[in-house]
């Protein structure tokens, strides 16, 4: 079941249909019984956590959890409304990445940082895919050859994020079964798209080994210095931690176009779009130019500043989910220490985070993270939105893989509000 809900305040409520119409306005639900007074799944309850519409009772262990049956009321009144505000809330079930308010991330039941420090990128495409094969990630060198004169033409430091899109279309142009939608089909094609792309741009050196992590190394890095074990493992962690995030907006677009069927190229290129928007995945590179200005003239105190006095979001600070702190912002700075290549970057990292908490503000996101590990590397500019689009690939395929299972199920309606034709 999907819901959709404005966002609006929760009006009142009435009488609870699960029998717990007698209880006193404060007492607690289980998951189970607020799962049956909302009509929806108790997975779907989490979500609502999720997304910050429904609070865990402050007291409750984290092994039981329960809610307040009056905030539970007033979810199931706001669901009944009719008026929506301009902030619409999609909530669909779903068995891919469980986002905890709390600060805690799972794919597929998996935590992501253990992933991040024990799978890969491929393993953990493989988990996301439910893939059995594990085969190689490739694209055919004729492939290739024609991505890259695809490229050509387009200016020499053009940032790679912004070539991803071509890529993928490219790809698309030359797979005559691109509507092949079976799974196996669907994770051949994305794999040949991540392939293509780190094998098509230009590169310095060759790669260490055949992971994506290392190809890409060499399409990020300035120069031909192969990367040690630290830094390798630290950017296949990055790609662990971006490759999903739950219904963000770029994921929630490819469902609709999975659910549309589009193939899966126009799966991938759908969600591209939005994730790079300036509120989403070029965030990462806002704040990459946040931690390059604080390595110059005037350090944190002015890039920081600076940054606080414009209208923007600041960036790589705070999270519309997580309350607190963003798991995968912690363990990309935790890495650090061990594979830093500039040393003033890090040193210029570490002094913006620990800026920003004495002033107060929210905790780094992962966007933050990402920026700090690809300016600590001395990879070139936009790595970190690279990065960031890449990985997410992954996690826009496996929406779409599990979207495929249903047919036009997003058919939102709009209220008109603007002049009724012939003054009725």
């Amino acid at each position: 079941m999907d819901r959709t809900t404005g966002g609006t305040q929760p009006g009142g409520g009435d009488r609870a249909a699960d029998g717990s119409a007698g209880r006193a306005p404060d007492e607690t639900l289980t998951v189970a019984e607020a799962a049956r007074r909302l009509g929806v799944k108790p997975a779907t309850v989490y979500a609502y956590v999720s997304r910050g519409l429904l609070e865990r009772h402050p007291s409750s262990a984290r092994r039981a959890t329960r809610f307040r049956r009056a905030d539970v009321e007033r979810l199931a009144g706001r669901a009944r409304r009719t008026d929506r505000s301009p902030a619409v809330e999609a909530v669909v079930d779903t068995e891919l990445t469980l986002l905890d308010p709390d600060g805690h991330l799972a794919y597929r039941g998996r935590d992501v940082v253990g992933l991040a420090r024990h799978a890969g990128f491929e393993r953990t495409a493989a988990l996301l895919w439910e893939d059995e094969e594990h085969a190689a990630w490739h694209a055919d060198p004729a492939i290739v050859a024609v991505v890259r004169r695809a490229l050509e033409p387009l200016p020499p430091d053009t940032d790679p994020a912004v070539l991803l899109p071509v890529v993928v279309a490219t790809v698309r142009a030359l797979d005559p079964f691109r509507s092949d939608r079976r799974p196996e089909a669907v994770r051949a094609a994305a794999r040949t798209v991540v392939a293509a792309f780190v094998d098509a741009l230009p590169a310095v050196g060759r790669p260490v080994d055949e992971r994506i992590a290392a190809r890409l190394w060499t399409v990020l890095a300035p120069d031909d210095t192969h990367p040690g074990p630290a830094q390798l493992r630290a950017l296949d962690a990055a790609l662990v931690l971006m490759a999903d995030h739950e219904l963000a907006a770029s994921t929630f677009a490819s469902r609709v176009a999975a659910s549309a069927w589009a193939d899966p190229y126009g799966v991938v290129l759908t969600g591209l779009g939005p994730l790079g928007g300036a509120l989403h995945g070029a965030m990462a590179g806002a704040a990459e130019r946040l931690l390059v200005a604080a390595a110059g003239p005037g350090g944190a105190a002015r890039a920081l500043g600076e940054a606080l006095a414009g209208d923007e979001v600041l960036p790589g600070f705070g999270h519309r989910v997580y309350r607190d702190r963003d798991p995968r912002a912690d363990h990309l700075l935790g890495l650090l220490p061990g594979c830093v290549r500039v040393p003033a970057a890090a040193a210029a990292a570490g002094d913006v985070v620990r800026l920003a908490a004495d002033r107060g503000l929210p905790a780094p996101n992962a966007d933050l993270g990402l920026a700090a590990l690809t300016t600590s590397l001395g990879l070139r500019p936009g790595s970190a939105s690279t990065i960031f689009g890449l990985a997410r690939t992954v996690g826009l395929v496996a929406h779409g893989l599990e979207e495929y299972r249903h047919r036009l199920r997003f058919r939102p309606r709009a209220t008109y509000v603007g002049e009724i034709p012939g003054g009725r």
